[in-house]
């Protein structure tokens, strides 16, 4: 499942050392694009938690490939590559990009502003608050399961954390990559103050938040 970042899809020893952590996309190219920050998001946590895994779990030994049947747009890719995983043919055996860790608070930072407008066009809404009311709302009045409702959990979950931090930029707030499971992301205030709205975005799309995700 393309969306399942609470889990590693596959994990096999490899006979030099070490293990190779697969992660499966088998959407289409078209189905990548429709809505490529979500893509983005979901992908680089994906490939962040799996490394953490890796660290906790094997003592660092092993790499993380992103198996993908459908062609990645590039800012996908740039972004799965930068976060640390190289891509592979959807066996997981070919890789077609390596890896090239470096930083993606900046790729995140935009791909969460990009994906909160894009929910906020879709409701057809003229403000961001406007926005988060409508779309908490929604989820409080159907809550998902993240295990049996992986591919619209998630998806949910990030729909109402963007659009959370969009409203926390007005006090400068930018979102960074953290070593935090499953979920690596926060946001950081100038002051060093560092929030998570996927955490409370997780507890209202499962009908247990007691607090409001902008709280």
């Amino acid at each position: 499942m393309w969306a399942r970042v609470h889990k590693l899809d596959r994990v096999r020893a490899q006979p030099t050392g070490g293990v190779l952590i697969v992660l499966e996309d088998g959407r289409s190219s078209k189905q990548i694009q429709l809505v490529p920050s979500l893509s983005i998001l979901i992908a680089v946590a994906r490939v962040l938690a799996a490394r953490r895994a890796l660290e906790l779990k094997f003592d660092g030994k092993g790499e993380v490939r992103y198996a993908v049947g459908g062609k990645l747009p590039s800012e996908v890719s740039e972004a799965i590559s930068r976060a640390g995983a190289a891509i592979a043919d959807v066996t997981g055996d070919k890789v077609e990009v390596p890896a090239q860790p470096s930083g993606v608070a900046a790729i995140i930072d935009i791909a969460f502003s990009d994906l909160a407008h894009h929910v906020r066009g879709n409701l057809g809404v003229a403000d961001l608050a406007a926005a988060l009311k409508q779309t908490e709302a929604r989820r409080v009045a159907a809550p998902l399961d993240r295990d049996k409702d992986t591919e619209r959990y998630w998806p949910a979950v990030l729909e109402l954390a963007s659009l959370a931090g969009e409203l926390s930029r007005s006090r400068g707030a930018r979102w960074i990559e953290t070593r935090d499971l499953p979920v690596p992301f926060a946001m950081k205030f100038p002051d060093g103050a560092i929030s998570h709205p996927t955490v409370v975005a997780q507890s209202i799309v499962e009908g247990s938040a007691r607090e409001p995700v902008d709280g």
